[in-house]
């Protein structure tokens, strides 16, 4: 279900690749705001079938959406946008991520347990979350604008699968985040493109302007 999930989403952005670049380059605002700006239009001019149920969390798109496999299925499709120079991590919030997080920084144990739910309910069924980060790294521009690089698209594991991702703090898919305890940040953590690659593949994908590259 993660898969053909995430597959609609990687979709959705190549469709809407050529739109995305000239948004970046003629927009003004914080790249922050146009890369949620372009993943909300580019996702919703795909058409989703939906269904209605509200959906509460910190992300920057959220909707209940059928997937068919061929048998529809009820997903709760969390998308959130990064704007960011280029790396090979995504920083995301606990309230982002449903798996126990635990790994070592600099030998000290770093762990939190994901504030996300791995799955909802309604009407007596199940709604899968599928948690989805799609990274848009930019260049600034003389004139103000931007020039939009590439969108990394990774898909977040559910913690269903956490032995398979996450079992130990030596064995994850993580670099410290970037919050500041001092200031009373919340906890945060960097997903790892590198790490989640090598565990599956298919959870990673990168559109690059002028062709797409995937790594499966």
């Amino acid at each position: 279900m993660e898969r053909t999930t995430f597959e609609i989403v990687v979709q959705a952005l190549s469709d809407f690749l050529d739109e995305a670049v000239g948004i970046f380059r003629t927009e003004r605002d914080f790249p922050q705001d146009i890369a949620e700006d372009v993943l909300r239009e580019a996702v919703d001019s795909m058409g989703l079938s939906t269904f209605s149920h509200r959906l509460y969390g910190k992300f920057d798109y959220k909707k209940a959406i059928y997937v068919f496999t061929p048998k529809a299925q009820r997903v709760a499709l969390m998308l959130d946008a990064k704007a960011e120079k280029e790396s090979d991590t995504a920083t995301l919030q606990m309230s982002q991520t449903s798996m126990f997080v635990q790994f070592k920084s600099r030998g000290k144990l770093v762990s939190g347990q994901g504030l996300l739910q791995q799955s909802l309910s309604q009407n007596g069924g199940d709604i899968q979350v599928v948690s989805i980060v799609a990274k848009f790294e930019y260049e600034n521009r003389g004139d103000g604008g931007y020039d939009l690089k590439r969108i990394v698209v990774a898909c977040i594991p559910n913690s269903a699968l956490q032995q398979s991702y996450n079992p130990s703090e030596t064995d994850h898919i993580w670099a410290v985040g970037r919050n500041s305890p001092t200031r009373g940040e919340d906890f945060r953590v960097r997903l790892k493109f590198a790490l989640l690659r090598d565990k599956q593949a298919w959870r990673v994908r990168e559109l690059t302007i002028g062709y797409e590259f995937d790594f499966s």
